[in-house]
């Protein structure tokens, strides 16, 4: 009887220990099985992250390659070598100054603290454009007239045009839809509405925009700049621009020059007051005009 019980327990433990062997030995086969296929997922995610960080640092690279070559082709001065120029030629003057090279989309600015600054005869391009807005391409009398008041900046021509499109409120409604916010009227005389650099620029871009035949007709009146008035953008190359210039109850002088270089590629705005004279001042608006350019 005891031997036949030994028998039996032994034959228990047996088959207790070849199940334990069993499962054992498919877990390890199964941790066998499963371990290498682990470290080749996490082998290959690394190198997925190694290749996008190489790729990253080459389209990088290729990047700052580009903007080194763009800049070093770019005709116009960066933004802190303008506004070193600048600020070594202004003095006590005033400054307000915007510039859009229409090929890139690069912008210079300068602004010095004036406000206020009176457009004098450089208004007469707002002029010059609402007429042909309105009438399209003059001939006549009409031609005559705007060809007097842009090339000579003749008073009489520009006040009898100034009426002729609607005076005041045609012209405010103008410069609303223009989006030229900080432009205002001045009802004691339209030269000395004041505005910015930046919504003159906003002028000559709808200018840019106009019907071909219209601002082929505008281009071509403000090309024609007499001599004695081709300072400040009329410095430049292939100019289209309209100049102003004003003294005020100190005989303290505001001289601007707005309008298209390099054949029209460049829309530029100089404003400036607070000049002594108005020679100084013409100088000056000559001497930014000259400095937007990489010589």
């Amino acid at each position: 009887m005891k031997k036949k019980w030994l028998v039996i327990c032994s034959a228990v433990l047996l088959a207790g220990a070849f199940i334990y062997v069993a499962n054992n030995s498919q877990i390890l086969g199964k941790t066998r099985r499963t371990r290498p296929a682990r470290r080749f997922i996490l082998s290959q995610s690394w190198a997925q992250r190694a290749y996008a960080r190489v790729t990253a640092r080459k389209q990088a690279a290729k990047r700052l390659a580009a903007a080194t070559a763009a800049a070093a082709n770019d005709p116009m001065l960066t933004q802190a070598d303008f506004t070193s120029r600048i600020n070594a030629l202004i003095g006590q003057t005033r400054v307000d100054v915007s510039v859009l090279d229409t090929q890139t989309g690069r912008q210079l600015t300068f602004q010095n603290g004036g406000s206020n600054f009176w457009q004098a005869s450089s208004i007469k391009a707002a002029i010059l454009t609402m007429l042909v807005e309105d009438d399209g391409p003059l001939s006549g009398n009409l031609d005559k007239t705007a060809q007097a008041m842009i090339r000579f900046s003749d008073n009489d021509a520009a006040t009898s045009l100034f009426y002729r499109v609607g005076g005041f409120r045609a012209l405010m409604a103008f410069w609303a839809k223009l989006g030229m916010t900080g432009t205002v009227a001045n009802y004691s005389g339209f030269g000395l509405s004041s505005t910015t650099a930046a919504d003159q620029i906003k002028l000559l871009q709808y200018i840019k925009k106009m019907p071909a035949v219209d601002q082929a007709y505008i281009l071509n009146v403000m090309a024609g700049i007499v001599p004695g008035q081709r300072f400040g953008i009329g410095t430049m190359p292939d100019p289209a621009f309209k100049n102003g210039w004003l003294n005020n109850a100190q005989d303290r002088w505001y001289v601007n020059s707005i309008g298209f270089a390099d054949k029209e590629r460049y829309l530029v705005a100089i404003l400036t007051e607070n000049n002594l004279d108005q020679a100084s001042g013409q100088q000056l608006t000559s001497r930014i005009a000259d400095s937007i350019l990489k010589k």
